[in-house]
């Protein structure tokens, strides 16, 4: 059992043991020459010890020589435990001391690299999904128990103040591709950016803002651009209340900035179950994606019992009840409705109609 231990704790066990042993022989050899048992333990206490209080009995012929015997053998198993405790402290922080060199050693040859600042509730998000995708890493965190944390499960890390230069030295940010910031502070985040920017002018930056008052000032300090957490989750709250079947479709991805840009475009994203009045049963995806002046295009549809096909073949053939997810140039999209006789057809986003101050969704 105890060949399962290192070193130092396997001297202090053994320690211990010797130390016991010893304790209980001198006590019982006390007894067996006339002694009381309280007054054999306090007798092998003070000598063990080294207290110095004068003995309770005199100390004469065979009772000197246990005596003796219980100094040495005594006094050394103490020193041997004190010696085991030393050693662990030492091989503690002697190994602590050469990890975090070697830690360093090896960020100071990284390039190319992410730095990610805080590792608080969105920096473990972050840790996660950039660690998945198999992106080199180096954290950076005040706190050195999250540090510790981090660096046990095999990530680069470093415990210092992300506003100081010689810790984003020390990350290697002259040498790193991205840094993102993801702080609860904005005050601090702008100032990681901004000292980011300055030691890196091609570095990309990212920056958490937990204010929307807090992005103009984050680009001017040199963010190429802001995330604002509760805003996402906002957005993908009113995802999940206004458009369930959409979400379903794309699990865990944020859609609204994918409307966005293809609204530029003149695109819609929408969606349409199709049901026992419509013309569309039978009739194949290539049907429907070459309808239209600019066409469509059938990005996923999911049968009733729930399986999603994703980028569905042209021949694969609609059924009713099929929940459709399409793309097309938004002046097409009535055209469609007409052509397959889609009464339920929604947009990516419903839209409220309002006249003299009624509100009313189609």
């Amino acid at each position: 059992m105890l060949s399962a231990l290192d070193p130092a704790h396997r001297r202090i066990a053994h320690g211990f043991l010797v130390l016991g042993a010893v304790c209980a022989i001198a006590v019982f050899g006390y007894v067996l020459m006339g002694w009381s048992v309280s007054d054999a333990v306090y007798m092998v206490t003070i000598t063990i010890f080294g207290v110095g209080y004068g003995e309770v009995r005199p100390v004469v012929g065979e009772v000197r020589w246990l005596t003796v015997g219980v100094i040495v053998v005594g006094c050394s198993s103490l020193i041997y435990i004190l010696g085991g405790f030393f050693q662990l402290i030492a091989e503690g922080e002697l190994n602590r001391l050469l990890g975090s060199r070697k830690m360093k050693k090896t960020i100071e040859e990284l390039n190319d690299h992410v730095i990610v600042c805080g590792l608080g509730r969105i920096g473990r998000v972050l840790k996660a999904d950039l660690e998945a995708a198999d992106a080199t890493v180096v954290f950076v965190d005040i706190n050195a128990d999250r540090v510790n944390v981090a660096i046990e499960q095999g990530s680069y890390a470093l415990t210092g103040n992300a506003t100081s230069d010689e810790v984003l030295l020390e990350a290697g940010v002259t040498r790193a591709r991205a840094l993102a910031t993801v702080l609860p502070d904005d005050a601090l985040n702008v100032f990681i950016t901004l000292t980011a920017r300055n030691l890196n002018p091609d570095l990309r930056i990212i920056a958490r803002a937990e204010d929307p008052a807090s992005d103009s000032k984050m680009m001017q300090a040199g963010a190429d651009k802001v995330v604002l957490p509760s805003a996402l989750s906002g957005e993908r709250a009113a995802q999940m209340i206004l458009r369930p079947a959409m979400v379903d479709f794309f699990t865990d991805q944020d859609l609204s900035g994918l409307e966005h840009e293809l609204r530029v475009l003149g695109l819609e994203i929408e969606q349409f179950e199709v049901d026992g009045e419509s013309s569309l049963i039978g009739r194949t995806v290539g049907a429907l994606e070459s309808s239209g002046d600019g066409g469509f295009l059938v990005i996923a549809i999911r049968r009733i019992g729930g399986k999603v096909v994703r980028n569905p073949e042209k021949h694969f053939t609609f059924a009713e009840e099929d929940s459709v997810l399409f793309m097309g140039h938004a002046e097409d999209i009535p055209n469609l409705r007409e052509a397959f006789a889609i009464a339920n057809l929604r947009p990516a986003i419903s839209r409220p109609l309002v006249y003299r101050g009624a509100t009313r969704r189609d």
